[in-house]
């Protein structure tokens, strides 16, 4: 990685990086950093990739809801409100009928949380 360029920086959810070195590792060897990443992955990504693209696309039909804070909720998939409420960063506006929507969203296309 020493001396390359970035050429770009975008957000993207954990199962996107489980995706992306998953196919990167079947066409050629992963770095140590990569293969540790792969690991982190896959031990706590928490959605498929359908249900993945399914969340993203309906919490950025939500009007405060931007792609940072997106990525957070698909990675953590809060299941409370409370939680919900402490992702955005304090500088952005937020409103509180999104992050609502938001947690509707999450329960109705993501993984069904265990019964204790």
């Amino acid at each position: 990685m020493i001396g390359e360029e970035l050429l770009s920086r975008k957000h993207v959810t954990l199962s996107k990086v489980k995706n992306i070195l998953k196919k990167r590792k079947e066409e050629s060897e992963l770095t140590y950093e990569q293969e540790e990443t792969l690991k982190y992955a896959s031990a706590f990504c928490k959605v498929t990739k359908k249900q993945r693209d399914k969340i993203m696309e309906e919490l950025l039909k939500l009007e405060t809801i931007n792609e940072e804070l997106a990525v957070k909720i698909i990675d953590l998939l809060p299941q409370e409100i409370e939680i919900m409420k402490i992702l955005p960063e304090k500088k952005s506006e937020v409103k509180e009928e999104d992050l609502v929507a938001a947690l509707e969203i999450v329960k109705k296309y993501g993984p069904k949380p265990k019964k204790k």
